[in-house]
């Protein structure tokens, strides 16, 4: 007998259905995965708590090298970079079940070391800076991967991927908080305190390690291809398909773009600004980003089902207009802010919408591989941002703000391309499944 499958994700693509718990167009098996994946996001971003530290740790090993501190969020990066390149085809080897357990052991591993050592050994630290390295690299690559496996409708796997980047965005906004009024006690002495809040990943690693499926449903994984975003089939078989090649270069060059002004917005507001902005206000605009990311993922259901297949184009158009604010209207504290606003709701509203695309047209056998080539592409341009930025903006100054500049004409130039890629990209019929 054949049967037409019928897209379900008008239910899921709400509020309602998404965060408000309404999975029943889901198997037990995904519902049980879904809630396991979103419970351990809440503990993945915790590393992110060390940044704001770090003049904390300096004042405890004032006999280091001038400069060696930054080793402590280098040196995640270095390794995070590595690990997104790897980890996909490990996922193809071992179960991800396991290689998710092992990414959250090692980010509490990093808060055992930091809170244990403390002021005794700076070697050590770079140790664990190490080992947090792997959580860093992973953690989005295995969470989308897992939605992938066990989520068959794009639509619903754009949602999940939201709401799970705004689960880890708003675990690391919550740690860095009460990390921070911890760390301050005893005039700073007291920051290695602040890492025995690593303790709240064992319950999350627990809570995993139970609910989470091994396998998905046999009738789900042997379902064929997953739809796409209005029910077109993925291709059924052979290795990633060149439009997924497609998406994940245009997506890498528009977080390229962007990069600039997540490393650099705090350089940019207190030293090349002539609006006395002092560091804290810097890092408020830092923080409206995250902020907006964590609204974007929650409200993603809602955006994404008034946008549809524009949900890319439009959220990087947003994400273009917030750079141009930051870089032409500046002369006021607030209008910086918008614009780090803009980014970071335009950014994280994108995202999800890519992955979600790039899983669809890509064979459910090969989406690890496809991850970890989008993310380890990502971390790389991010590493390579100051050599690449710093050539291309010679020419008009070699400033901060002319980087940002052109960081804002790359977005939005890759807000064009999209329209191509996604807005007017082809529609299938909805593929027969034999049962």
């Amino acid at each position: 007998m054949v049967t037409t499958r019928v897209s379900k994700s008008n239910n899921q693509n709400s509020v309602i259905g998404v965060i408000g718990g309404n999975m029943k167009d889901l198997s037990a098996t995904s519902r049980k995965a879904v809630i396991a994946i979103m419970a351990i996001s809440l503990v993945l971003l915790f590393g992110s708590m060390t940044a704001p530290l770090l003049e904390y740790i300096k004042n405890s090993y004032p006999d280091i090298v001038e400069g060696s501190e930054y080793l402590i969020l280098t040196i995640p990066a270095l390794v995070g970079m590595a690990v997104s390149f790897v980890i996909g085809p490990l996922a193809m080897k071992i179960n991800m079940k396991y290689l998710m357990i092992v990414a959250a052991l090692a980010a509490f591993v990093y808060f055992a070391i930091f809170a244990l050592v403390g002021v005794s050994n700076f070697s050590l630290l770079l140790v664990g800076a190490g080992i947090v390295g792997i959580c860093q690299g992973a953690a989005m690559v295995l969470t989308s991967s897992l939605f992938g496996a066990y989520i068959t409708d794009a639509a619903a796997r754009a949602n999940y991927v939201a709401i799970s980047g705004a689960l880890m965005n708003g675990g690391g906004a919550i740690v860095n908080i009460v990390g921070g009024m911890i760390a301050s006690g005893n005039g700073g002495a007291d920051w290695p305190h602040a890492y025995y809040l690593g303790v709240l990943i064992i319950p999350a690693i627990v809570v995993f390690w139970f609910i989470m499926p091994k396998q998905p449903d046999p009738v789900e994984s042997a379902a064929g291809p997953s739809e796409g975003a209005e029910g077109g089939p993925a291709a059924p078989s052979g290795f990633i398909p060149i439009k997924a090649f497609l998406m994940i270069a245009l997506a890498t060059f528009v977080f390229i773009c962007l990069a600039g002004f997540l490393l650099n917005v705090s350089l940019y507001i207190v030293g090349e600004l002539s609006i006395g902005a002092t560091s804290s206000e810097a890092g408020l605009a830092n923080a409206l980003f995250t902020i907006l990311g964590v609204v974007a993922g929650f409200t993603y259901p809602i955006i994404s089902r008034f946008l549809k297949n524009w949900v890319a184009v439009l959220g990087w158009a947003f994400a273009a207009c917030g750079m141009f604010m930051v870089v032409f209207l500046n002369t006021q504290i607030i209008t910086i802010y918008v614009g780090a606003c803009l980014l970071g709701l335009g950014f994280n509203i994108a995202n999800p919408f890519v992955m979600a695309q790039i899983m669809a047209v890509t064979p459910p056998r090969w989406i690890p591989i496809a991850m970890s080539i989008m993310m380890g592409a990502m971390n790389l341009g991010m590493f390579l941002y100051p050599y690449i930025f710093g050539a291309i903006s010679a020419p008009f100054g070699g400033t901060i703000a002319s980087q940002m500049m052109l960081g804002g004409f790359g977005i939005a130039i890759g807000a064009a391309l999209g329209v191509f890629l996604f807005a007017f990209a082809k529609k299938s019929p909805a593929p027969a499944v034999a049962e």
